[in-house]
């Protein structure tokens, strides 16, 4: 059953890629070496294509203009790339102003007046009295310092602080800017660096607890048991939708109560009839990293992760009745096995997602693979679940 769910998954993610990854196309325009802006749909794709080639719908036909084509295209309220920044590449253009910020795929770059400097850290060998050392090369941070100089004080310290990434080096120049007093654009600034999405879940939860291994004394209990039961929960993301719209940290509770039972008719010298009842009340907590496919209708994610299961209740029974010839002997009843409080395991899943102008409604299929759920030398079980979720998140 577990393979067949997962070849269920791996197949449906794979047609959700042949189908929802192959263009993405949003407002947007190309500006002309001319200095023309040109107003059509632009293919939402990831930087590294993007620092190639540019794919432009118009209202005639699609076509891919390259950096000696266009002096720059972007999204509208959105990104930005120009193509005068660094020679047979477009930039993505992160702020502009009296000191300029750009990215490319190896390297930031910072324009100012007329010129361009290039800010990047390495490693480098480096030899003292016949001993070579190495090093981080941070020469980034001299030439912000110089550059920031004429305005902002104490520039050692304030560039000392910041990391070579876009969030502090976005941050330090719209502040310069802002210093100066002069006008300045800062792409993406209507996408939060952080975002907090929260939500409900219902649904149907399929679970199976399969006896791995049992010496005569557990005979009385079946090979498998399996539950359908109800199941409602929250959950939380956490994205950077300034970095990505793809990749997003999602956690979730569910609240879960399961109930199991069995006839074992073990024909001997006298004939035994066992029911076991396994009972669970669960708190299952899914930690997961979802990416999410470009949004058409309707958008189409996949996730995986690890889980934790935390059993609130843990109950089994074991009720027993001998016949032997006219003669029913009953026994009192007892525990059946005993069950760990706690089980982690790794789960995926696939599911869809609405997007309505004040939240998000989805479904979504998930199996779980989770850890033993008794091991007590004579005996061991382990569980897996299937499920079925609604979801309900606040936009």
């Amino acid at each position: 059953m577990k393979n067949k769910i997962l070849l269920v998954i791996v197949f449906f993610a794979f047609l959700a890629d042949r189908s929802f990854s192959q263009s993405d196309f949003r407002d947007g325009f190309i500006i002309t070496l001319e200095n023309d802006t040109i107003k059509g749909l632009v293919d939402y794709r990831s930087n590294l294509k993007n620092y190639k080639s540019c794919v432009f719908l118009g209202e005639r036909e699609e076509r891919k203009y390259h950096p000696h084509e266009i002096n720059g295209f972007g999204y509208d309220n959105d990104k930005f790339y120009a193509s005068q920044i660094l020679e047979g590449s477009f930039v993505e253009v992160l702020v502009t102003g009296d000191i300029s910020l750009y990215k490319s795929k190896e390297k930031y770059h910072v324009k100012k007046d007329a010129d361009i400097y290039d800010l990047a850290s390495f490693r480098e060998e480096v030899k003292i009295d016949r001993k070579v050392y190495v090093r981080d090369n941070n020469k980034w941070r001299g030439i912000l310092s110089i550059l920031i100089g004429d305005c902002l004080n104490n520039t050692n310290d304030v560039v000392s602080k910041i990391n070579l990434n876009e969030r502090s080096l976005t941050t330090l120049i719209v502040g310069y800017n802002q210093c100066k007093g002069s006008e300045y654009k800062e792409f993406k600034a209507g996408k939060p660096w952080i975002k907090y999405d929260f939500g409900a879940a219902t649904g149907l939860a399929r679970s199976e607890i399969q006896v791995i291994y049992s010496s005569t004394y557990y005979n009385y209990l079946a090979d498998s048991y399996s539950s359908v039961d109800p199941s409602v929960g929250a959950l939380f993301s956490i994205s950077s939708p300034r970095i990505t719209e793809k990749i997003e940290v999602q956690g979730e509770i569910h609240f879960i109560k399961s109930a199991y039972s069995s006839l074992i008719v073990l024909n001997k010298s006298s004939t035994e009839y066992h029911d076991t009842y396994i009972d669970l009340t669960t708190l299952s907590m899914p930690l997961s990293l979802k990416y999410s496919f470009p949004e058409k209708k309707y958008g189409l994610y996949v996730q995986a992760g690890i889980n934790l299961d935390y059993h609130l209740k843990t109950e089994s029974r074991r009720m027993t009745e001998i016949v032997t010839g006219n003669v029913v002997n009953t026994y009192p009843e007892s525990p059946a096995v005993e069950i760990n409080n706690y089980q982690t395991g790794y789960w995926g899943g696939i599911g869809i997602l609405k997007s309505y102008p004040k939240f998000k409604a989805g479904i979504a299929v998930r199996y779980f693979d989770m850890s033993t759920l008794n091991s007590a030398g004579l005996f061991m079980a382990k569980s897996n679940r299937v499920t079925l979720n609604l979801f309900l998140i606040r936009k």
